[in-house]
């Protein structure tokens, strides 16, 4: 039986949020080797080359170091799952992130993705986005001290706060495919600029709401202020971001510095992703609809 503390933190939650971490290195690590030119199947392409990187296979190499103990640990991690206490669902939910793991790496395997490569750059942020967003569920969901049935207040906020932090995270999850979009110079930055300014929007909404009318929601106040940080690092980022493109595109050459931010950019929307995650699903733990009726009684956290 796995050990537990007072707050709700166990063995096996430790662990997940070890996988979750893990995941989000192999996530970067993959961006680094697509800048630098080594011909990883990594999103961005390669339309951000920089030969003037040093030795680029080391990113390569880092990668598939990386992706092997990712596996390595997920195998492990839903095994323990399976064999604890846990819920049937969380088990399941266990099955699943495995599984998406497998088609990964079949379809990274495959001799398709050199015929198709913008459909496997495509096909991998998907993948890796939906690995990572279940390793973040697992760890959270892992917590001895998370219960989905206890007291919710009702969501009397309009439009609802569920809606809104259902829209955030799902257009948190479209905005790099429209960003590799801009960069494979397939679309326009229009509808990358114009659903980030709507998470941005939401973000500040959610904070409003949690400041007022839910400021007795001590934990999930906390989590809305940090979202609004992200999101504005990640609307910074994304400004200079974009100079820097431009800027390489009138000069037709390697820009210094570029591949950097391209990459911190990442980070940040990859954090931003996960963050947005985590307050949907305490907005899911502590709301319910208005029209149920339920208890407004709530235990400030």
């Amino acid at each position: 039986m796995m050990s537990e503390t007072k707050n709700g933190v166990s063995w096996l939650h430790r662990f997940g949020s070890l996988v979750a971490v893990m995941t989000f290195l192999l996530y970067m690590t993959g961006v680094l080797a697509s800048s630098r030119g080594s011909g990883v199947f990594m999103p961005h392409g390669g339309s951000n080359v920089h030969s003037s990187a040093a030795s680029p296979d080391k990113y390569a190499r880092a990668f598939v170091i990386l992706a092997v103990t990712v596996s390595t640990l997920t195998v492990i991690f839903v095994w323990w799952l399976w064999k604890s206490k846990s819920r049937r669902s969380l088990k399941n939910l266990g099955i699943i992130t495995l599984s998406v793991l497998l088609a990964m790496a079949l379809v990274a395997l495959s001799p398709a993705r050199n015929l198709f490569p913008a459909a496997a750059s495509v096909g991998y942020i998907f993948g890796i986005q939906i690995f990572f967003c279940l390793t973040v569920c697992l760890a959270l969901f892992t917590r001895t001290d998370w219960r989905w049935d206890g007291p919710k207040a009702p969501d009397l906020a309009s439009p609802s706060m569920r809606q809104v932090l259902i829209f955030t995270t799902v257009a948190v999850f479209v905005e790099p495919f429209l960003g590799m979009g801009f960069r494979e110079k397939v679309v326009g930055i229009a509808p990358h600029l114009v659903l980030g300014i709507a998470v941005v929007v939401c973000s500040l909404w959610v904070l409003e709401m949690a400041l007022t009318k839910f400021a007795h929601l001590r934990a999930f106040k906390i989590s809305a202020v940090f979202l609004a940080e992200v999101v504005g690092l990640q609307l910074f980022f994304g400004i200079i971001s974009y100079s820097m493109n431009l800027n390489a595109r009138a000069l037709s050459g390697p820009q210094p510095g570029l591949a950097v931010m391209n990459v911190t950019h990442a980070a940040v929307g990859v954090l931003v992703l996960a963050t947005s995650l985590f307050v949907t699903c305490q907005g899911l733990k502590y709301f319910a609809p208005a029209e149920t009726g339920e208890s407004s009684a709530m235990v400030s956290k």
